[in-house]
């Protein structure tokens, strides 16, 4: 007997015929349901065709684009004087919920997270919190209901209710960027406090809460006239609160005063765009801007303590500060060795300390025990002296199958690559510390009218790390020369040495590379102008000077760069972030609207007013990821 299916049922469904003259009466049979019609005689036809025809796969037919239709929900959407604990909403066909935990939300905050359930083709919603009196509720979903099929999301879904006689109707618009490049800050959630106190958004639930689309845009709706103060909070722990030090945080620097003079529309101007990557078919892009911006920042850290010990090879020991520390408030011991056997070293930033133990008795030990006397900060916040004993473990590998084979020689890295700019200065740079370089066994030569001239040059050590050396000589613009190491020129403290080698150093002219000069107006104090080579804001070189002024870029290989401008309030040379217990905001920065490109042999002189602040052209800005 023939099979067909019906769009809904899981199963093949059994169908018998009853032919009369002028009418077909069907029964179908769905695990053991019936279900009884009538059919005309052209239906008949068709049904014979399918009982004696080949059965084929249906060809399907247009994509299905459209969202769900909401048929009704209960009690009605945009209800006064609510007094329930639930709601229902039904669709016109089965949903689906995407990821509904990160991106459902009640503004304003319910303590306990409502209970979200499919039940059919039915959405319901329970909680167990009591309502506040007079208080408008918003249930938002983003794009979270989806049909079942395509996926089609029903775009900023929210259901609303009053649990007093009128619905507030108020609403505020703006926008959150990251505070050090303007990008956009995935994953934030905006959030409004009524209660005016610093206090607030660390210990109590705020009175309205939102989350910005991906292109940063955010609108809380429903708002009652009153006084606010606007935040955003990338929420860590669920909990809706910035308690955690790690936490990007927001904070506008004004209380907002919302009446119904000065109700904000969704969109006040929105910027139609095409990407830098478009092509013929790719869709103008739209960002939306809103009349209040939050600039995202992280808390600079307060508290020091150890963030890390490590034994990674056997002489090699290492620790880390939260905060940079000097050396006179670090101090160690290895109590079965003498001060001799070993050294101590930091990084520029004087919060990562290595020790090189150089005595073979005590770096062949699989177990190696230090003394370590920092910083820390205790309960009360005060600075104290902690010293820790620990034990630093490193087991050797084992040696390959067939025999250990030759013993790999000191592996040399260095910046020699292609044609140098002029001006640079070769280094040289080893995995452990370098010994003194045997200047016998190196040579360095010019060829000039085929004869090899031998000139002078000196290594000199880095200031900080042991790890690496300069190589000091005169290196003429044009001119190529060679440098020859001979093996075992370098060696380290350990008495490994490298193979040979042959250096050729290629010192490219001036004529070789471009150049940029910025005009500077519009601004007066202290900034700093870098100059970035992607997307990613990636520094190449910058420049810290007293606005209006000049700043000049040499010696830039062809290509396209970005600008930007950072406003040293505190003239200490860097970008500062944000301290919400100081009430300090973040910095502001700009960026020129264009990108800039830089020729061969070619000097760009550019003007550039950065009078306004916080601005950065659509088309330059990266493009949020998305997920479904």
């Amino acid at each position: 007997m023939p099979y067909f299916t019906v769009k809904g049922m899981s199963e093949p469904l059994r169908h018998t015929y009853h032919v009369t003259k002028f009418d077909v009466s069907l029964q179908v049979v769905d695990r053991g349901r019936y279900i009884t019609g009538s059919l005309g005689l052209t239906v008949l036809a068709t049904l014979f065709v399918l009982s004696c025809a080949k059965i084929s796969a249906p060809t399907g037919g247009p994509k299905d684009l459209d969202p769900p239709v909401i048929l009704k929900s209960i009690p009605e959407n945009g209800s006064v004087l609510f007094t329930g604990k639930s709601f229902t909403v039904i669709f016109d066909e089965y949903v689906v919920l995407d990821r509904i935990t990160e991106k459902f939300m009640v503004s304003p905050p319910l303590a306990t997270k409502p209970d979200v359930k499919l039940r059919g083709k039915s959405l319901v919603v329970n909680w167990e919190d009591d309502l506040a009196d007079s208080t408008t509720y918003t249930f938002y979903f983003q794009d979270a209901i989806r049909d079942n099929n395509e996926n089609n999301p029903i775009n900023n879904y929210q259901y609303v209710f009053s649990t007093g006689p009128v619905l507030d109707s108020l609403s505020l618009t703006g926008n959150v960027f990251n505070a050090s490049d303007l990008e956009i800050v995935e994953d934030v959630t905006v959030i409004m406090y009524s209660n005016l106190s610093d206090t607030a958004p660390r210990t109590i639930l705020p009175a309205y809460i939102s989350r910005p689309d991906p292109s940063g845009g955010f609108m809380i709706s429903n708002i009652r006239p009153g006084n606010y103060r606007l935040f955003a909070l990338k929420d860590l722990n669920g909990n809706t609160r910035y308690d955690l030090a790690d936490e990007i945080f927001a904070f506008g620097d004004s209380v907002i005063v919302i009446t119904p003079d000065n109700y904000f529309g969704l969109v006040p101007d929105t910027v139609t765009y095409r990407p830098a990557n478009a092509t013929e078919t790719t869709k103008p892009d739209k960002f939306v801007y809103g009349l209040h911006r939050l600039y995202a920042f992280q808390d600079p850290p307060k508290q020091q303590y150890l963030t890390f010990t490590e034994r990674k090879s056997s002489w090699g020991i290492s620790f880390g500060m939260a905060l940079p520390s000097d050396s006179g408030q670090v101090s160690v011991t290895l109590p079965e060795a003498d001060s001799s056997s070993w050294y101590m070293e930091h990084n520029v930033a004087r919060d990562t300390f290595l020790i090189w133990v150089t005595n073979p008795d005590v770096y062949s030990r699989d177990l190696v025990d230090a003394i370590l006397t920092y910083p820390f900060t205790d309960s009360t916040g005060a600075i104290i002296a902690k010293t820790d004993t620990i034990s630093f473990r490193y087991m050797k590998p084992a040696a390959p199958r067939g025999g250990a084979g030759r013993t790999p020689g000191l592996s040399i890295t260095t910046n020699i690559s292609g044609k140098i700019r002029p001006g640079t200065v070769p280094l040289f740079r080893s995995a452990t510390p370098l010994a003194d370089p045997d200047t016998s066994l190196i040579r360095l030569t010019r060829t000039v009218d085929s004869v090899q001239v031998v000139l002078p040059y000196e290594f000199v050590r880095d200031t900080v790390s042991s790890r690496l050396l300069f190589l000091k000589a005169q290196l003429e613009p044009g001119a190529t020369y060679s440098l020859l190491c001979r093996k075992g020129a370098f060696s380290d403290i350990f008495g490994v040495a490298s193979d040979s080698a042959m250096y050729r150093i290629s010192v490219a002219t001036e004529e070789d590379y471009g150049s940029l000069r910025i005009k500077i107006a519009g601004y007066e104090g202290r900034v700093i102008i870098q100059l970035t080579a992607d997307a990613k804001d990636k520094v190449i070189r910058e420049e810290s000077l007293t606005s209006p002024g000049e700043v000049s870029f040499p010696l830039l290989e062809k290509g396209k760069y970005r600008l930007k401008a950072i406003y040293d309030l505190d003239s200490d040379g860097k970008w500062t972030t944000g301290d919400f217990n100081a009430g300090r905001l973040p910095e502001p920065v700009t960026y020129y609207p264009a990108e800039l490109e830089v020729k061969i042999n070619w000097a760009l002189v550019q003007d550039w007013d950065i009078g306004e602040m916080y601005v950065k052209d659509v088309s330059l800005r990266n493009k949020p990821a998305t997920r479904r």
